[in-house]
């Protein structure tokens, strides 16, 4: 739509900028220029062909510099276009230019100057014709004069063979008969061509003389910018389909099953202007949305997929940085345990931990102190927060060697302690692409969770990180597509269920934060 209305107020200025042209036509008509008998079916004929090559020969140099001579300019400015109409004998000179009578002064003058010069080179023409007629007259007229003489000679005279005397009067008799004859029709065609002389401004006439019209025949602002509308409107489809072509994120349309090699379990709606710290935790804030319905909608497939395999504990990770998966850890964590699941949200992503600025609480001490202190109680570090149920450990401070502790058989005991005292473990894990973290977590849970960034994480990074998954033989219960534009996917809960109203975060601590990822 933006591209249209550009296009079409660019062409609409344009337009409206340009110099107003007028435009002026004069028609004249090609006549035989033949009388009598001799202007028939045949002779239009030829005068209409006549007409097509006279069309050609209107716009040639020596009649537009004849035109311009006439009007005292150094060159012809306008404009000068001519057209024939159809069948007819009938030629249309047009001329455009910036002032309308001179247009018209223009057109009128291109037809008197072409008919003038058409007179004079039939004038020209016509005159060397008929002097050599004239001539070729004059020579046979000499030799019937002479074939006269012989004629008279041979009938006076008294030659004794009558036998030869008759042979020669008789061809004498068939060259003058011949001599006739071509005298005959040298003076038919010399008649022809004095005529041709009487009447040589007929051949030329002016039919129609050129006006100064009115208004200009361009620019057309309104055209214009229908006609820049339609152009942005194309431009602006075979963009959107160029992008459409050349776009290859995942969406809900895309065969993320087949990527992926696992079902999506959600897509989540985007929320716009979702703030840092507690506000992240949007199904406590604005349990209403249709992101915090998607969410709820991730908790009853995991129980559908922990049905025939039990799930006790998960690894949720993403292809790539920036696509939402410790956000989606912390509101998977509220449904669980507002559901009466008890459950423990582990942020192991030692290189940008997140949970601690999401929830609002101490990260002084966290899963990095009990790795490195294995005697010490897992509940003596976890926080409680945003409900009964729900605890958090914190990554504590960052260790130089993350994967090291991750991989580390205290990461694998610690689990399996928390999962001891607790329904499900949740842990938020690095980006799979870009540190080997997740993939030595995933492997002391029982499963991962891709979450993606809708319309935005390439299917090539995702068909990687899931091949990385299976490849370590990891279970991949699932993809989570997150923030979700438009009205696809979960964005159909928050119309079902009315518009969200913000609510206050219920954290066990402050929430004031940076937002995570």
């Amino acid at each position: 739509m933006l591209l249209m209305l550009v296009a079409g107020a660019s062409a609409y200025w344009s337009s409206s900028r340009e110099t107003p042209m007028y435009s002026a036509t004069a028609t004249m008509m090609v006549n035989p220029g033949l009388s009598g008998a001799q202007t028939d079916f045949n002779a239009l004929n030829v005068s209409t062909r006549l007409a097509e090559t006279y069309q050609e020969i209107v716009t040639t140099r020596p009649i537009l510099e004849r035109v311009a001579e006439k009007l005292g300019e150094e060159e012809l400015d306008s404009g000068v276009t001519t057209s024939v109409v159809d069948g007819t004998q009938l030629i249309r000179v047009t001329v455009t230019d910036t002032d309308p009578d001179h247009a018209a002064l223009v057109a009128n003058t291109i037809v008197e100057e072409f008919k003038a010069s058409i007179e004079e080179e039939t004038s020209a023409t016509a005159e060397r014709n008929l002097r050599g007629i004239n001539q070729q007259i004059e020579d046979l007229e000499a030799r019937q004069e002479s074939v006269d003489a012989q004629i008279a000679e041979l009938e006076s005279g008294n030659d004794a063979d009558e036998a030869a005397t008759q042979r020669r009067l008789d061809d004498l008799q068939r060259q003058r008969t011949a001599i006739n004859e071509s005298l005959i029709d040298l003076q038919s065609s010399a008649t022809d061509y004095e005529a041709q002389l009487r009447a040589g401004s007929a051949q030329i006439g002016m039919v129609e003389p050129a006006l100064p019209p009115d208004a200009p025949y361009a620019p057309q602002p309104m055209r214009s910018l229908l006609l820049g509308l339609f152009v942005g409107a194309l431009l602006g489809a075979g963009l959107v389909a160029l992008l459409e072509f050349l776009d290859n994120t995942v969406k809900p349309e895309v065969d993320v099953q087949g990527i992926a090699g696992a079902p999506v379990l959600a897509t989540v709606s985007a929320i716009s202007k979702l703030q840092p710290g507690g506000r992240q935790v949007y199904t406590m804030t604005q349990p209403q949305s249709g992101a915090a319905e998607a969410l709820r909608l991730l908790r009853t497939n995991l129980e559908f997929a922990s049905a025939s395999n039990p799930i006790h504990s998960m690894t949720v990770s993403s292809p790539s940085p920036g696509e939402g998966k410790s956000t989606t850890v912390a509101n998977l964590g509220v449904v669980m345990a507002q559901s009466g699941i008890t459950t423990a949200i582990i942020d192991a992503d030692l290189r940008r931990p997140t949970q601690a600025r999401i929830f609002g609480v101490d990260n002084s001490a966290g899963l990095t102190t009990l790795l490195t202190h294995p005697e010490q109680s897992w509940d003596e570090v976890a926080k409680k927060v945003a409900l009964p149920g729900l605890f958090l450990v914190p990554s504590g401070p960052i260790p130089p060697n993350p994967s090291d502790l991750l991989s580390s058989d205290r990461f694998d005991r610690l689990i399996e302690r928390i999962k001891a005292d607790v329904d499900l473990v949740i842990i938020d894990s690095p980006p799979i692409l870009s540190a080997s973290d997740a993939l030595a977590i995933s492997r002391h849970t029982d499963g991962a969770i891709l979450v993606c960034h809708s319309n935005k994480t390439r299917i090539e990074a995702v068909r990687q990180a899931a091949h990385s998954i299976h490849q370590g033989g990891i279970r991949l219960i699932g993809v989570v597509l997150n923030r979700q534009k438009g009205q696809t996917g979960a964005t159909y809960y928050g119309e079902y269920y009315g518009a969200a109203t913000p609510q206050p975060p219920t954290t066990s601590a402050a929430t004031t934060a940076s937002p995570g990822d």
